[in-house]
């Protein structure tokens, strides 16, 4: 059979599950924000990462059409790709004062995908780009790292529009606004340090510089034969691009016409819908290109003549990682080290004398191309910095709750895959949950690991081996940890929950600050291994349905503390429970310490007998106690069948029927969890033989008596036998979920978090 090993992917990110939010598409890439974006995501993806794209797409393309081809495209960009409706008007005018709320333009919708998206998928980090999406962080489980890539600062951009003469456009807000934006990540990435410096004076948390830059990718300029240096301007759809365009063109136009130097200006973007009116002999509308290459290959040189504007100039970005000759203003260089005094020209001015340069020394352009790459190099510095900073985060373990289990236990139907299962959603509300897996992976079943992974992140023991195929589909092995028991636990994590025991107790110190068993487990209760582990922890929980000798002598051998909690939370996918609820009521299930006790006799005659029931008599082998022919000690022949004690727990025993009532006598070993399952599937039971029992019986009786003498369990007996064919109202089940014994788990785990 194949296999594969699972090893991890290498990098910062190796193994780290991403989801990025965008209100903008990655494809295609026309404009800067979404170039950054993408750029974002492949650098995730050199260094390990699985990247996911939440798009909500407010960009007028996307409003009255599906633009499929874009979809496609943006498919083969991510790992995974998903699209959150829009629900309320995009962009619109503050409704309240000159300037935005910070949520003003939040669409409900996303919280409500978002949600989805982390109960049904397992996800490390979360990236929200723009603040004005930063609520979106509100509904990352507290595991999960938070990043605010801003792109902009917002705060203070209506009084820079009207300083030039522009009217308030897209979003703008107050620093208080913005603040709570930023509060709201564990990472807020700045795009140039600029506007770093500006959100490090508005929140306490960390700030990264993250500029754009990408992937080197040389351009050789071609000079066209003719002699004509060709400059060229790329832009995207905003007044401040149109504004600066103009004001540049102005210069531009008195300077050639002294000079007459032989120059282009090739304008394209989609800021040429708002510079038709422009008509110059030197001045070429290329409009807006599919490709940016497109543009890149038909300039000789790359202008940015931006002497004011907010965020990081991205058209600066992809001309540098190209190795292209720029020319640029000071202003619109900010976030990149010049490496040449053309990139860094004090104004309109200054760039058209540089340009000029250029045409009487043409050797320069090739140095201005190296200064280029020089600058790229630099910002691919700051970048990965940045990036394995965070990377070294999203991928570090968080306090979290460790399940250990074997593989052999993940598979439906074990009362210990369906504790496992409960324990990591109930505590997954409370805290990060992280499930350790140890054994023989073949013995898993993947349908029972992929419930398990939706619940918890995996760690799998390094000495467990390869995984069989569906075991890696269903664990997903690129994002997978191989970590041991004994090196989490020497870690300060919240709580170690065993539902499997270590071969042996931990040998280095345990800094894991509580361990938790649940004494229902039969291996558990059995295990001699229980005390020395309970003792290697500061704090030792061992749960258990109800009082039971063997808890008793475990809690005395290992100084751990006692709590009663039910072995299943909600129990939603044990085979166990759905069996016991199906089918029609069949025999009566009785559970004894010793199938021979004389005391079983006169129970085994008044349910064969007088009700007329079959009895599975669950018991550590041995006979029925024998009895008379006749009479009421009779038991009716062929109506008693045995079974192990543990065959009540399996689910092929109930197929297609389902105990008529439950009785317990004495106090046979296992009967807690026995009690606790028959009462959630709504099935009477009963304690017989009970010294502590009343002297009188409540008749009817409730869902559960206790009985001490047999006149008062053959009134119970007859009262559940006539009850048996009313269907369960499932009300039990919801008082199980609601136990005080949960509620005590809660409780710990509060305690431990802060």
């Amino acid at each position: 059979m194949s296999t594969t090993t699972s090893e991890p992917p290498r990098g910062a990110w190796a193994g780290v599950r991403v989801l990025v939010l965008s209100p903008v598409p990655t494809a295609p890439v026309t404009l800067g924000n979404r170039a950054r974006i993408l750029e974002v995501n492949r650098a995730l993806r050199r260094e390990g990462a699985r990247t996911a794209l939440l798009h909500y797409p407010s960009d007028e393309a996307w409003r009255t059409r599906l633009p499929r081809a874009a979809q496609a495209e943006m498919a083969r960009q991510w790992d995974e790709v998903f699209l959150c409706p829009v629900t309320r008007p995009l962009h619109a005018r503050p409704a309240s004062g000159p300037d935005h709320a910070i949520d003003e333009w939040w669409d409900p919708a996303i919280g409500q995908m978002l949600d989805w998206l982390f109960r049904v998928g397992r996800y490390d980090a979360l990236i929200v780009n723009y603040t004005w999406l930063s609520k979106a962080l509100e509904h990352a489980p507290p595991d999960v790292l938070r990043i605010l890539d801003t792109h902009d600062r917002f705060a203070g951009r209506r009084a820079l529009l009207a300083a030039h003469g522009i009217a308030p456009e897209y979003f703008h807000t107050t620093e208080a606004e913005e603040a709570i934006a930023l509060g709201r990540a564990d990472i807020v990435w700045a795009i140039k340090e600029q506007e770093a410096e500006a959100f490090r004076r508005l929140t306490p948390r960390p700030v990264a510089t993250l500029p754009h830059v990408e992937a080197f990718a040389p351009e050789t300029p071609r000079r066209a034969p003719d002699g004509v240096l060709r400059l060229g301007i790329l832009g995207g759809r905003n007044s401040i691009n149109a504004t600066n365009i103009r004001a540049f063109i102005r210069e531009a136009d008195a300077y050639l016409r002294r000079t007459l130097l032989p120059v282009e200006v090739v304008l394209a973007g989609s800021v040429c819908g708002l510079l038709e009116r422009l008509r110059l002999p030197w001045l070429r509308m290329m409009g807006e290109v599919e490709q940016v290459d497109t543009f890149y290959e038909a300039v000789d040189v790359v202008l940015a003549p931006l002497a004011f504007s907010t965020g990081l100039k991205i058209k600066v970005g992809e001309a540098l990682s190209r190795g292209l000759p720029v020319i640029s203003h000071a202003h619109a260089f900010e976030g990149y080290e010049p490496s040449h005094p053309f990139h860094a020209c004090a104004d309109f001015a200054a760039m058209l004398r540089a340009a000029h340069r250029l045409v009487r020394e043409p050797d320069g352009i090739a140095a201005l191309a190296e200064a280029s790459r020089r600058s790229a190099a630099v910002a691919r510095a700051a970048v990965a910095r940045t990036l394995a900073e965070a990377g070294r985060r999203a991928a570090r373990l968080p306090p979290s709750v460790v399940i250990a289990m074997r593989f052999d236990q993940a598979r439906p139907g074990l009362l210990a895959f369906d504790h496992a299962l409960d324990a990591a959603r109930y505590a997954g509300l409370r805290a990060p949950v992280l499930l350790h897996l140890s054994g023989t992976p073949e013995a898993a079943d993947p349908a029972a690991l992929r419930l398990l992974a939706a619940a918890a992140r995996i760690a799998v023991e390094p000495a467990a081996g390869p995984l069989p195929p569906a075991v890696a589909e269903a664990l997903d092995a690129e994002t997978l940890r191989r970590e041991s028991l004994p090196a989490l636990l020497a870690e300060p994590h919240l709580a170690a929950w065993f539902v499997a025991l270590p071969d042996a107790p931990p040998a280095a110190p345990v800094a894991t600050r509580l361990g938790i068993a649940h004494a229902g487990l039969a291996h558990i209760a059995a295990a001699e291994a229980l005390a020395p582990l309970a003792r290697a922890f500061p704090r030792f929980l061992l749960l258990e349905s109800g009082p039971g000798p063997e808890t008793a002598a475990l809690l005395r051998a290992s100084g751990a503390e006692r709590a009663t909690a039910p072995l299943l939370w909600r129990g939603e996918e044990s085979r166990l429970l759905a069996a016991l609820r199906g089918g029609r009521p069949g025999p009566v299930a009785i559970l004894a310490a010793d199938a021979g006790a004389p005391g079983l006799l006169p129970i085994l005659a008044f349910a064969t007998g007088t009700l007329g029931r079959s009895v599975i008599l669950f018991a550590p082998g041995g006979q029925p106690p024998s009895g008379p022919a006749s009479g009421p000690l009779a038991i009716r022949p062929g109506s008693v069948s045995l079974a192990p004690a543990a065959a009540f727990l399996d689910p092929a025993t109930w197929r297609g029927r389902r105990p008529a009532f439950v009785v317990e006598h004495g106090r046979p070993p296992g009967a807690g969890p026995v009690r606790e399952l028959a009462l959630r599937a709504g099935i009477a039971h009963l304690r017989t033989a009970d010294p502590g029992a009343p002297e009188v019986l409540a008749i009817p009786p409730g869902p559960s008596a206790r009985a001490r003498g047999l006149a008062s369990a053959a009134l119970a007996m007859a009262a559940y036998d006539r009850a048996a064919e009313t269907p369960p109202d499932g009300a039990a089940a919801e008082e199980f979920a609601r136990d005080a014994g949960w509620a005590r788990i809660w409780a710990e785990l509060g305690r431990l978090i802060g």
